[in-house]
């Protein structure tokens, strides 16, 4: 997996992300937000023994119980037995488990997850057996540590603890030799994702992305938009500021990879219904749900080599669900 970068403090980062490649030790990425942390974590956990593990993003400030969501919780059954419904850490399996924006998380749930960390055992709600936790725990964090603390808002002891293997990743404006470069790729990516012919990116794009992009998100933000918002081949300086300017779709870092899918899913959709033409056909949802759902579960059984079990709790469905899937949908098992 690459990192676009050829900075000295980019350089620098990288050199520090390599050696923490090759232990499986916790890790914490101090950086703001935009800058590329999560996609750094990436970097870490491919270039690392685990790479072909899963990589599980958590957000700390995400809405619901944090508790079921990170640890899983158990439910009985009508029979009198246990059901355990796996949170991050189950789902990280023996891969790396990337927690955002620690400071979010409650403190007084802080001690338990330290606990969890540092000797690899944790509970999940609702009981009293302690499970092993299999993957390795990797976190971001903003770069205002002792403000957090302060506030009361991050336990000291777990900073510390995280302090030891620690990488501080620049903002953008510390990296401008990185825009360019950053750029081109960002270029190069949507269109291949979303279908469309070649960009180029004018000199004077480039000149005013190095002067109005704020962060990576915003970069690679304003140049997918150029890219759906205009038809021409060559991104000029006025496709950039007329999106600087406000006539943009703003969306989160964490959406970008989803508006490409579903760009590319809608417009497959639509090929196929100009394809259909003045033909009504029926059950048509069907038809397209079933076209959607093989790729998926194909994917989701190569990515856990055929086991059944894991591939169910990642696809949310039971074991005899997803069998009877396979059957219907004629996917073979290696």
């Amino acid at each position: 997996m690459d990192f676009i970068g050829a900075s000295k403090a980019i350089a620098a980062v990288l050199a520090r992300a390599k050696i923490i490649s090759a232990n499986s030790e916790p890790f914490l990425i101090v950086g703001e937000a935009g800058t590329g942390r999560t996609h750094l974590a990436r970097f870490i956990h491919f270039g690392s023994r685990r790479g072909a593990e899963p990589f599980v993003v958590f957000d700390a400030g995400d809405p619901g119980n944090i508790v079921t969501r990170l640890f899983g919780s158990v439910k009985s059954s009508l029979l009198g037995g246990e059901n355990i419904v796996p949170g991050a850490i189950d789902a990280a399996g023996a891969g790396t488990l990337f927690i955002k924006n620690i400071q979010l998380m409650p403190l007084e749930l802080q001690p338990q997850l330290l606990a969890t960390v540092r000797l690899g055992g944790f509970r999940p709600a609702g009981k009293s057996d302690t499970l092993k936790a299999l993957c390795r725990f990797a976190f971001s964090l903003s770069p205002a540590q002792e403000l957090f603390m302060k506030e009361k808002r991050l336990l000291p002891e777990l900073m510390q603890f995280l302090g030891q293997q620690a990488v501080a990743l620049p903002p953008l404006k510390e990296r401008a030799d990185d825009i360019e470069p950053l750029a081109r790729y960002f270029t190069k990516k949507w269109c291949e994702l979303l279908g469309y012919s070649e960009r180029t990116l004018e000199k004077s794009a480039l000149k005013l992305l190095k002067k109005g992009a704020k962060n990576i998100s915003e970069l690679q933000v304003l140049i997918l938009n150029a890219i759906m918002g205009f038809k021409s081949t060559i991104i000029d300086a006025s496709h950039i500021q007329s999106k600087i300017d406000g006539n943009w779709h703003a969306h989160t870092e964490d959406q970008l990879e989803e508006i490409a899918l579903e760009d590319i899913v809608e417009r497959k959709m639509r090929q196929f219904m100009e394809r259909l033409g003045k033909y009504d056909v029926d059950n048509l949802h069907s038809a397209i749900m079933e076209r959607v759902e093989r790729p998926l579960i194909k994917l989701v059984m190569e990515r856990t080599k055929g086991n059944q079990l894991r591939a169910s709790k990642i696809l949310g469905i039971n074991r005899n669900t997803l069998r009877s899937k396979l059957e219907r949908l004629e996917i073979c098992q290696k």
